[in-house]
C-alpha cells in the first residue's frame, strides 16, 4: 500500500444534524489510495447523472493532480464515521479556456485559484456539507490574500451552480472544455466569486 501518511488530525469536531463532523482541513500528508478511492467513486455516481449522457470514464482528478495538491496544501477534505466523505482541491491550474474570457477583475493566474471536484458522498447529502466546503474555499483563498475564485460547471448541472450563485459567484462566460474524464468538448460555464 502506498501512503504518504495520515490524511487528517481530529481538529474542529462539531455536530451537524446529530452527527460528529470534523472540519474540512489542509490533507497535509494524505491517504493517497483513500483519495482516490472516493474520487473514483464520485466519478461512477457523476457518469450516471443526465447532464453526461457520454458518462465519466474517472480519473479525475488525476493522480498526480491529487499528489500535487496534497504536497503544495491544496487539497482539502471532510471527515465522518472515520471516512473521507467530501473533498475539494483549490489550485493555480485552470484549462486554457480560461484565458480567453474576461473575467471580472484583471488578475494573473497566480493572483487566482480554481476550485476543482468539489465532491460530497450520496449517502451525506442534504447535510450542508457542499456549502461549508465552499465556504471553507472562500475563507482559505482570503487567508492566501488571493483576488478571486474561478470555476467551471458543465452545462445542466445546476444544483451547484444555485450554490454557487447563493454564495455571491457570478456569472461569467459559456466555453467548450474538454476534459479526460468526460472525454468529449461540452460547455462549461464560468464563474467568479472576487475576494
Amino acid at each position: 500500500t502506498h501512503f504518504l501518511g495520515v490524511c487528517y488530525n481530529v481538529a474542529n469536531k462539531s455536530e451537524v444534524g446529530g452527527i460528529d463532523f470534523y472540519d474540512y482541513q489542509i490533507c497535509r500528508r494524505g491517504n493517497f489510495i483513500e483519495l482516490r478511492q472516493f474520487y473514483d467513486g464520485m466519478c461512477k455516481v457523476l457518469s450516471e447523472k443526465d447532464f453526461l449522457p457520454e458518462g465519466d470514464k474517472g480519473g479525475f482528478p488525476s493522480d498526480e493532480m491529487i499528489k500535487d495538491a496534497i504536497k503544495e496544501r491544496n487539497q482539502f477534505i471532510g471527515i465522518e464515521d472515520g471516512r473521507i466523505v467530501a473533498a475539494y482541491i483549490m489550485n493555480h491550474d485552470r484549462d486554457e479556456a480560461y484565458h480567453a474570457v474576461k473575467w471580472l477583475i484583471d488578475a494573473n493566474d497566480n493572483e487566482t485559484v480554481v476550485l476543482h471536484a468539489l465532491r460530497v458522498l450520496p449517502e451525506y447529502g442534504g447535510r450542508g456539507y457542499s456549502k461549508q466546503l465552499v465556504q471553507h474555499a472562500i475563507d482559505t483563498a482570503r487567508e492566501r490574500n488571493l483576488k478571486s475564485i474561478r470555476l467551471d460547471c458543465i452545462e445542466g448541472n445546476d444544483i451547484p451552480q444555485k450554490m454557487y450563485m447563493s454564495f455571491g459567484f457570478k456569472y461569467v462566460d459559456k466555453v467548450e472544455i474538454t476534459y479526460v474524464d468526460i472525454g468529449v468538448p461540452r460547455e462549461f460555464l464560468l464563474y467568479e466569486f472576487v475576494l
